[in-house]
């Protein structure tokens, strides 16, 4: 099973939770069509050619690179928008609004997929699964896009947690991902060369250079921490909340589940369970919600096994998440549902993959349609029908 292979093989259509009107109000609402560009690059670039300021520009979502998606953003009214379209970025003006678009306002995600490099003996456990999603959903996990600034399963914010900020501080200063830029890899592997003598190291990055130099001055890596910029900051946390809600539902479904019914996945960070289908008794077992964790969470005495068992793996505390006096940042909770069901879920029939063959031999390609609440990762519903690693 191939994914992704061409951006068009993945397209994602928000569903908005706006009501648009034709007359005018604050905002300009537009869609906003992009290939193969993620969300800041996107934004970023409407920003530098409209001469309008980056944060004016509102969003609801962080949609996938290596897709096509249409995503709705806003402008405020008195900037005269004069974009020029390129193949990888158009935008549509569809009406208005009388606020600004903010992350999370969005219903939900429609998906159309095409998965690639299908052996003809496997279509019919295909079309099998398919069915069990339609009928027993998923587990709600987060998929490894969540994760992307955790290197060798090391999550910042669980440095942040422990206290450590040294440990943090220098995740971020010399490890990286193969898309960054050529320059910044280098100085990070000089800084990385040179972290027990950090005076003698020649940064150019601004961001970078920042971080150290506040190191230096008041040898805290407390102090250097919070020089990081502020998203980051906030993704790592939110990485690590993340991965604690994962072993949650996992621990939930070891909890009821019969064991045999029970398979893994890999993922960015580990494992990840699925079911193969769901008795009546598991159903009602199962909890609708679970929420993520913070020091302030409410539990259920259900939810306090789930959690003390995943806690004591970690090594920390409820407790422990109480960070924002210390960093600024903080964990916050809410309720996200446990399994989800795919909603007007369809596959196509299978066609000649014309990217991919054995032997001179075309395998076939399958398209799945489906929509999701906000949140939801479409790419766990592909790990649950193909049992497949991350392509």
């Amino acid at each position: 099973m191939k994914l992704k292979q061409l951006s068009s093989d993945f397209f994602v259509e928000e569903i908005p939770n706006i009501t648009l009107s034709q007359e005018k109000k604050a905002h300009s609402i537009f869609i906003m069509k992009k290939t193969g560009l993620d969300a800041f690059n996107a934004i970023r670039l409407i920003s530098e050619k409209t001469s309008i300021p980056f944060f004016e520009i509102g969003y609801a979502g962080l949609k996938d690179k290596h897709a096509v998606t249409k995503q709705y953003i806003s402008i405020p009214t008195h900037y005269s928008v004069q974009f020029h379209d390129t193949d990888r970025l158009k935008l549509f003006f569809v009406g208005y609004h009388n606020k600004k678009i903010k992350i999370g306002d969005l219903k939900g995600n429609k998906f159309s997929i095409v998965v690639r490099d299908i052996k003809h003996n496997e279509i019919d456990c295909v079309y099998e699964k398919t069915k069990n999603v339609s009928l027993f959903g998923v587990p709600n996990y987060f998929d490894s896009q969540r994760f992307g600034s955790v290197f060798n399963n090391k999550f910042i914010g669980k440095y942040l947690v422990k206290k450590n900020y040294e440990a943090a501080v220098k995740i971020f200063l010399t490890c990286y991902t193969k898309s960054e830029n050529k320059n910044v890899k280098n100085e990070k592997r000089n800084i990385r060369m040179h972290w027990s003598n950090l005076e003698n190291v020649s940064v150019r990055n601004k961001v970078l250079t920042r971080v150290i130099k506040e190191y230096l001055k008041n040898r805290s890596w407390l102090e250097a921490y919070k020089k990081i910029p502020a998203n980051l900051r906030e993704m790592y946390v939110n990485a690590y909340q993340s991965y604690l809600w994962n072993e949650c539902v996992k621990e939930i479904l070891r909890f009821c589940v019969r064991g045999k019914k029970i398979y893994s996945v890999e993922y960015a960070v580990g494992l990840l369970y699925f079911y193969q289908d769901l008795s009546d008794e598991e159903l009602d077992k199962i909890p609708s919600v679970f929420p993520t964790l913070s020091d302030k969470v409410k539990l259920s005495e259900f939810d306090k096994k789930i959690v003390s068992k995943v806690l004591s793996n970690e090594n920390i505390t409820l407790e422990d998440l109480d960070i924002e006096s210390l960093t600024g940042n903080f964990f916050k909770t809410r309720k996200r549902p446990v399994i989800i069901i795919p909603d007007g879920f369809s596959i196509s029939v299978p066609m000649d993959d014309e990217l991919n063959a054995i032997n001179g031999k075309q395998q076939h390609k399958i398209t799945l349609s489906f929509s999701l609440l906000k949140g939801s990762y479409a790419t766990i519903v592909i790990k649950r029908i193909f049992n497949q690693f991350d392509s």
